[in-house]
């Protein structure tokens, strides 16, 4: 059996460096995820002057307090992560200074409103050009206390939660559908008393955050592509201490929804979150539909569940996810280009896909549009049908899996370059993990 611990989730790791940032003091932060996204949001609070230490076992972070960030020299770059910007415009509403956010060319392309419209609301001076980055901050005074939310987004809520710690009232936030929860679990853990009822959540006024001592659980969403891996190759892979949280259990349920043989175990807590092992083994699997209410909590795993569906007896259907399209890419047009590429079929509709298995998968060349889930999926498609697929840039997987690699053949898949190793792009792997 192949075993691997996995990096720190990402989502968790963003907001355990905003809340060490302006928490009072030296917080200690272990098994975070040091990738391209998080790198963004360290590089952002160190230019406004908070001192964090990075090493291999752990990251501290000297935090100054809710108003202790200081003015930046200059903009804000965000370079390619939408989570550092979207949750920096709602916590920079409340400091004391001008600021405006930047970001790649890719960033650039994707929605701000759906952050700065609702912060407008509450009172918030906030200004995006067209819609996207860059964003100017102006300091704010929230003066309307309750919003609900018209986009179902967890960084729309998380943005609005942060710009509610500078209240002096109340401020209670509504959304239309359930989202993923993080920063909720978070604030609980620094005994910040929210009140959470149905579809709101009230952020009480704060006057302090205390520093912290934290354990990031694995990021379920990178272990998706390796439990894929476990599922349709000759295969046992067990993953340590993965977060199980319910709001992102979405892609495990599905696959034991089509018949997957996933064992969780040792389920513990870590950081306000629930933790547990996760055993995979090869598995005959069902296709299934996946319906719009299920989406938030398989979101960032459906390029890698497509891969799975064409493996699956009979037609997996996904609606509702019109949420892919302003994604890293428009994630369901680069699935679709993926599976062509690779000989195999999908009907794609504005928000979602139709998938018939089983189907052969083929060599080729694959356009990733830079997106990190496009290239690991690739890579895993590589490994399952053990041919040649090249995709055109693995190194956007750094981005939010910068082990990914060698964790695979931590597990035993043996790697190898075509057509030549200056390349270094994985093309298929022939042995087992």
């Amino acid at each position: 059996m192949g075993e691997v611990t996995l990096p720190g989730d990402k989502s968790l790791s963003h907001r355990a460096i905003i809340f060490a940032s302006i928490a009072n003091g030296k917080s200690i932060i272990r098994n975070l995820l040091l990738s391209g996204d998080t790198k963004a949001t360290i590089e952002a609070f160190q230019s406004m002057g908070i001192e964090i230490e990075v090493n291999s076992r752990e990251v501290v972070v000297y935090g100054k307090g809710l108003k202790g960030l200081t003015k930046p020299q200059g903009p804000i770059n965000c370079h390619n992560s939408g989570t550092t910007a979207r949750l920096l415009i709602g916590l920079l509403t409340g400091q004391d200074f001008d600021t405006t956010i930047i970001g790649s060319q890719q960033l650039n392309k994707r929605p701000m409103d759906r952050v700065c419209n609702p912060l407008k609301e509450i009172g918030c001076k906030v200004k995006s050009s067209h819609g996207s980055l860059p964003v100017s901050i102006n300091p704010s005074t929230i003066n309307r206390f309750t919003i609900s939310t018209d986009v179902s987004s967890a960084q729309v809520k998380s943005s609005l939660m942060l710009a509610s710690l500078y209240s002096d009232e109340p401020v209670v936030i509504g959304e239309s559908q359930l989202t993923r929860d993080h920063t909720e679990r978070i604030m609980s853990y620094l005994n910040i008393d929210l009140v959470r009822m149905g579809y709101t959540v009230t952020v009480p006024p704060v006057k302090e955050i205390p520093s912290f001592s934290a354990t990031i659980p694995s990021d379920v969403s990178s272990a998706s592509f390796l439990i894929a891996l476990g599922l349709l190759t000759e295969s046992s892979i067990k993953l340590n201490k993965v977060l199980i949280n319910e709001s992102r259990m979405g892609f495990i349920k599905a696959l034991i929804k089509m018949g997957a043989q996933i064992n969780i175990e040792n389920i513990d807590t870590q950081f306000g979150e629930q933790i547990g092992d996760i055993e995979v083994k090869k598995s005959n699997l069902t296709a299934m539909e996946i319906e719009e209410e299920e989406i938030p909590s398989i979101i960032d795993e459906l390029p890698i569940f497509a891969l799975v569906a064409s493996q699956a007896k009979g037609e997996t259907l996904v609606k509702g996810a019109g949420e892919l399209r302003i994604k890293e890419s428009d994630r369901i047009e680069a699935v679709k280009d993926l599976f062509l590429s690779i000989g195999m079929k999908i009907h794609t509709q504005q928000e979602g896909f139709q998938i018939v298995g089983k189907q052969e998968i083929k060599s080729g060349s694959v356009k990733t549009y830079g997106d990190h889930r496009i290239a690991m999926t690739a890579v895993i498609a590589a490994l399952v049908g053990g041919k040649d697929i090249t995709p055109d840039n693995t190194d956007c997987i750094k981005d939010s899996y910068p082990s990914f690699f060698s964790d695979l053949q931590s597990i035993g898949c043996l790697l190898y370059t075509s057509p030549s190793p200056r390349d270094g792009l994985l093309s298929r792997m022939p042995s087992s993990a």
